[in-house]
C-alpha cells in the first residue's frame, strides 16, 4: 500500500454506485491517475446486486454502523419445506438481488450513452413487458398504446374515447402551439386533470398513474410532470420492437452496468480497491486556485493524496462545509422477495415473434389516498435467481412505519392472485432515505462540500433510470479534466479500442 501513498492521484472515487462508476468510465481514456475504492467487497454501492450471503452481511453492516441512506433492514426466511417436490432456496451465489432495480426507457439519454461509451457490447438487455394493476383480487393488463386501448374489450366506448383523447394530448409535439396549454397544466394535479379536463373515470386513475410510474398518489402528482412521464412511456413503446418500450441489463440490472464501467477504467489504468473506504479527509483552503491536494485516510489507515475526491454522502466523510448538502427528504420502503414460482403468466410475448419479456410492472391498488405500491417482477431469465423461481421487488414512498406491513400484504395479495400463495422463500425489507419526491427547487445533483470534494447528491426514488444522473457525472468530469480540456473532449463518447492480434 506504500506505492499508493507515494502517488499524487488526479482523482480518488469513493463508492461504486452508478454515478461514481459512470464517472470512472468517463475518465477511462483521459490518462488521469484514478484510484477507485469501495468499502464493500462487491461493486454497485447503492445499486449493488447481492448474493444471499452478501445481503446477510449488508443487513449486519447496517446494524453495526450509521448509514445516512439505509435503515431498518431485516431478513425473513420461510420455514423449511419437507416435501421433496417443493422448490427450495438455492445456493447463495445463484441470486443477484438488486438494491435499486430500475428500468431504462428506450427514449432515455442513458441507452445512447451506453452505446457511445462502447460498453453496450458487454451488456445483455432484456425486454420489460406488460404493466398490470391489481384491483379487487384480479390482475388487469394496462393498455400501453392507443392500439391497446382500441383493442381492450374491458373498456366501454365512452372510456375508450376519453383515454384516446388523453393519449392524443400526451403525444402532441412540444411545439409553440402546445407549450401554452402545458403551462396551464402546472398548477393542477393528475387526479384533477383526468377527472375534470378529460372526464376519465376514477377506475382508470391507477392505470395512468402506473404508466407515469408516479411515486406519489394522483392527487399529489403535478399534471405537467405526469404528462412528461407518460409521454416518455408512450414514445418509447415500439422503439426497439413491437410491444415493449424499456429494457434492463441481465444479471442484476444497474449493478452489471457498474461492474462493466469500472472494468473499463481498470483497462484504462485505474487502480481498484474493494473493501477499503474513505475514513477521513483533510481539505485545502476554500480556494479554487489552491493546488494543495486533498489528504485522504483510507479505512485501513493508508494515507493518499489527490487533486479531487468524488463520491456520495454515504461514502465521503462530512466536511466543515457539508451544510450545503442538507435537503428535505422522504422515505421509501422496499422489499426483495424470492418466490418459489416462475409466474410465467405475467410474461406473455411482447408481440408475434417478439422477445419474451423478463420484467413485469404491477401497481397494487388499495386506498387511492396512499402513495402507490409498485411490484417489479423479474423472471428467471434475468439471471437473478434459479430456474423455477422469480424475484418480486416491492416499493412505496411513505413516512409511516405501517408501510412495511402494507408491502407485505401487497406481495401476499399479488401472489395469491397469481396462484402462488405462500410461495415466498426469502424476503429482505429495508427503508431508504431519499430526496423529497416533489422537492422545489430540485437540489443540484452534484455539489461541492469544498472546491476539491465533489459530492453526488442522493437520488430520488424512481423505478425508471433518471437521466439527470448523467448531468451530475458530466459536471464532475469537467471539474477533474478542467474546463479547457473538457471543451476539447467528448463526454462518454469513445472510439472502439484497438485489439492487438498476435502473430
Amino acid at each position: 500500500m506504500e506505492t499508493l501513498s507515494d502517488e499524487l492521484w488526479d482523482l480518488v472515487i469513493a463508492g461504486t454506485s452508478i454515478p461514481q462508476s459512470l464517472l470512472a468510465l468517463s475518465l477511462s481514456r483521459s490518462g488521469k491517475k484514478i484510484l477507485h475504492v469501495d468499502r464493500h467487497s462487491y461493486y454497485g454501492g447503492d445499486d449493488a446486486g447481492l448474493s444471499l450471503q452478501d445481503a446477510e452481511n449488508w443487513v449486519q453492516e447496517l446494524r453495526d454502523s450509521t448509514s445516512t441512506v439505509y435503515n431498518d433492514a431485516s431478513i425473513i426466511k420461510a420455514a423449511v419445506e419437507t416435501s421433496p417436490s417443493a422448490t427450495s432456496l438455492g445456493p447463495s451465489r445463484a441470486y443477484t438481488l438488486s438494491l435499486n432495480p430500475q428500468i431504462i426507457y428506450a427514449k432515455s439519454e442513458f441507452l445512447p450513452t451506453l452505446v457511445s461509451s462502447r460498453i453496450h457490447t458487454q451488456l445483455e438487455f432484456l425486454a420489460v413487458g406488460s404493466w398490470w394493476v391489481l384491483r379487487n383480487g384480479h390482475l388487469h393488463k394496462i393498455p400501453s398504446t392507443r392500439e391497446d386501448v382500441f383493442n381492450d374489450e374491458s373498456l366501454s366506448m365512452k372510456d375508450k374515447r376519453g383515454l384516446m383523447k388523453f393519449l392524443r394530448y400526451v403525444l402532441q409535439e412540444e411545439e409553440e402551439g402546445a407549450s401554452s396549454s402545458e403551462e396551464d397544466d402546472t398548477g393542477i394535479s393528475l387526479k384533477a386533470a383526468i377527472s375534470n379536463k378529460f372526464k376519465i373515470p376514477v377506475s382508470l386513475q391507477s392505470p395512468l398513474l402506473a404508466l407515469a410510474l408516479s411515486p406519489v398518489n394522483a392527487d399529489s402528482m403535478p399534471f405537467n410532470k405526469a404528462l412528461a412521464r407518460i409521454r416518455r412511456h408512450l414514445r418509447s413503446m415500439g422503439y426497439f420492437g413491437q410491444g415493449f418500450g424499456a429494457v434492463i441489463p441481465k444479471y442484476g440490472g444497474s449493478s452489471e452496468i457498474s461492474q462493466v464501467a469500472c472494468r473499463a477504467q481498470a483497462v484504462g489504468g485505474g487502480v481498484y480497491l474493494l473493501g477499503y473506504g474513505v475514513q477521513s479527509l483533510e481539505t485545502p483552503l476554500q480556494d479554487e486556485e489552491d493546488a494543495t491536494p486533498v489528504q485522504i485516510c483510507l479505512s485501513d489507515g493508508t494515507r493518499v493524496r489527490s487533486r479531487y475526491v468524488a463520491g456520495s454522502l454515504d461514502d465521503i466523510p462530512s466536511t466543515t462545509d457539508s451544510s450545503t448538502n442538507q435537503q428535505s427528504s422522504s422515505t421509501t420502503w422496499r422489499s426483495i422477495n424470492v418466490v418459489a414460482n416462475p409466474l410465467s403468466s405475467l410474461f406473455p410475448p411482447t408481440s408475434e415473434n417478439g422477445p419474451s419479456p423478463a420484467v413485469a410492472i404491477v401497481l397494487i391498488e388499495d386506498d387511492l389516498s396512499n402513495n402507490p405500491i409498485y411490484l417489479q417482477v423479474h423472471s428467471e431469465d434475468t439471471g437473478e435467481c434459479p430456474a423455477g423461481q422469480c424475484i418480486v421487488y416491492a416499493s412505496t414512498v411513505s413516512e409511516d412505519d405501517s408501510a412495511k406491513s402494507r408491502l407485505e400484504a401487497a406481495v401476499s395479495a399479488f401472489l395469491e392472485t397469481a396462484h402462488a400463495k405462500d410461495a415466498v422463500l426469502w424476503s429482505m425489507s429495508y427503508r431508504k432515505s431519499e430526496p423529497a419526491v416533489e422537492a422545489t427547487p430540485r437540489p443540484p445533483a452534484l455539489q461541492k462540500s469544498s472546491p476539491r470534494v465533489l459530492v453526488f447528491a442522493a437520488r430520488e426514488h424512481d423505478i425508471a433510470f433518471d437521466d439527470s444522473v448523467l448531468e451530475a457525472v458530466r459536471k464532475a468530469w469537467e471539474c477533474v479534466l478542467d474546463e479547457a480540456t473538457a471543451a476539447e473532449s467528448s463526454f462518454l463518447r469513445f472510439e472502439e479500442r484497438e485489439v492487438e492480434v498476435e502473430d
